[in-house]
């Protein structure tokens, strides 16, 4: 017991060095992960007027109140300790001395939520395994996991729920041999808040029906027993939602418009599905290629076996990536909440491969695991050295901090790969910056900002008239270049993801962000 509650600190350690190492990516830069800027900027609005409206309903209101949380307690700590006399001297600090602050908070809670998600993983993975030894090697598996651990840096909200889900499962689990009320009403405030961070979390309920018909065939339990049960894991799970998203129901119209608007995004687009894509390039890239296979292989023995844990996984796992799958657009981190689900059935699978029992099983098991781990582990950390790099567009702002004169005019070219030419707030604005849109001859200005990406098109390109206007009246002052000169590898990036670090290929690069380039225009 030693043994392992020193390998699962070790495991926990682990996994909280990957997910801080990097945590302040492309920071003070407002729009280096797309989506944490409506987390984020509305859980700073929430604090600082105190209205809890979430502002949209595209995302339930959750994760807003769990930022708007934290930032309440670094504010709380910072004023005991005399940093702060009231909370307009923290929102100062946000907005003028350190900007950013608040992201690197609300990614703070990510890391956390991602490095909490392995400590159930070893409860859940023991629990389906019977053996601490799996648990240990699928808490192993999710710490070092290279999709889990670069989603765990951002405040968006795929990993939180993805804690949730993995404890609602784990409950589940529970609930397959012991059917008490405790263990489903966990259960369903688990379920509750899943879907209270992500909407479509909310199908891990699914897990619950199929741990009351694995025990109702089990044990022959009448129905009205386990119709009890469910019924107050449904009304606490209800109850969990409407308490922490109460705005999706006090305003119904504005959600279903919102889903509409939504659903438009997701299914009307005229590209292939999800699916190809995720088994193309996010689970072989994400998981590395021995964690998929031997996820695969996990998720086959668990249908053909039938035993009642394993449904209870299946049932959540199989419909929500099914789903996930058939949208029109591919972001890795919507497989995010099954990808802990996922690394138990490879342990369990690794496991059963191995046997119950022979001579030199607890060698051949490391090696086992260390085929599995390394892979990824090795994408993780080449993901962090990136990471923990100043991206291009935050390079591209300092470089005109220090060499551009005050009050010059500067046009920068619309898009999130645009630089964020800092204003100090605190004297008259050093620049007059204007965003234009790079698809005509230039105007008229002191300076211009580019961005440029050869994948990411769709948020960084100049039109060839814009180009050939600068080469004809611009002096080139200064390039700010992601690439590794010299590099034949082929960095893969999701081209409706503006997400400039690359998810596979990272010899490719040596930074994050476009290529950035600053010109000077005549007078």
């Amino acid at each position: 017991m030693k043994r392992v509650s020193f390998g699962l600190t070790i495991v926990l350690l682990l996994a909280a060095t990957l997910r801080l190492w990097g945590l302040d990516y492309g920071l003070p830069h407002p729009l280096s992960r797309p989506d944490e800027e409506r987390i984020v900027g509305r859980a700073q609005t929430i604090f600082a007027t105190g209205d809890w409206h979430p502002g949209s309903f595209f995302y339930p209101s959750l994760l807003f109140y769990l930022d708007t949380a934290a930032l309440g307690a670094y504010y709380g700590v910072q004023k005991a300790r005399g940093r702060y006399a009231r909370p307009f001297d923290f929102l100062f600090d946000i907005a003028v001395t350190r900007p950013g602050l608040h992201y690197l908070i609300g990614r703070w809670v990510s890391a956390i939520a991602g490095t909490l998600t392995v400590l159930v993983i070893f409860f859940l993975a023991t629990t389906v395994s019977r053996s601490r030894a799996v648990g240990l090697v699928a808490a192993l598996l999710l710490a070092v996991c290279h999709l889990h651990v670069r989603e765990s840096h951002f405040a968006t909200v795929d990993v939180v729920m993805a804690l949730f889900v993995t404890v609602s499962l784990l409950f589940a689990v529970y609930a397959s041999s012991r059917p008490t009320y405790f263990n489903y009403v966990v259960a369903g405030l688990f379920a509750g808040l899943a879907a209270s961070t992500k909407y479509n979390g909310g199908m891990v309920v699914l897990s619950l029906l199929a741990a009351s018909y694995a025990v109702d065939r089990a044990s022959m339990l009448g129905k009205r027993y386990i119709a009890g049960r469910l019924a107050a894991a449904a009304l606490v799970s209800a109850c969990a939602f409407a308490v922490t998203s109460p705005y999706v129901l006090l305003r119904y119209e504005g959600f279903l418009a919102n889903m509409s608007g939504l659903s438009a995004f997701l299914y009307e687009r005229q590209a292939g599905l999800a699916l190809w894509d995720h088994l193309k390039t996010t689970f072989p890239a994400g998981l590395g290629w021995p964690l998929f296979l031997a996820s695969i292989a996990g998720l086959v023995r668990a249908a053909w076996l039938r035993r009642p844990a394993e449904l209870v996984i299946l049932a959540f796992l199989i419909p929500y990536f099914v789903l996930v799958s058939g949208v029109r657009v591919t972001f890795p981190r919507y497989i995010v909440p099954i990808v802990p689900a996922l690394v138990v059935l490879a342990g369990l699978a690794v496991d059963f491969l191995l046997g119950a029992s022979f001579r030199y099983r607890p060698a051949v098991l490391a090696a086992a695991t260390l085929v599995l781990v390394a892979p990824t582990l090795v994408s993780s950390v080449r993901y962090d050295r990136i990471a923990s790099k100043r991206d291009t567009r935050v390079l591209a702002a300092d470089w005109i901090a220090a060499n551009v004169a005050p009050q010059s005019q500067i046009l920068v070219c619309r898009g999130y790969g645009a630089p964020h030419v800092n204003e100090d707030r605190r004297k008259p604005p050093a620049f007059a910056v204007r965003e234009i849109d790079c698809d005509a001859p230039a105007a008229a200005g002191d300076y211009v900002v580019t961005h440029e990406h050869d994948q990411l098109t769709s948020f960084s390109k100049l039109s060839p008239a814009f180009s050939g206007s600068l080469d004809a009246n611009g002096e080139l002052l200064a390039v700010f270049d992601p690439y590794r000169e010299g590099s034949e590898t082929e960095p893969v990036f999701y081209r409706a993801d503006a997400f400039y670090i690359p998810f596979a290929g990272y010899d490719a690069v040596v930074r994050g962000g476009p290529i950035v380039k600053i010109w000077s225009l005549p007078r």
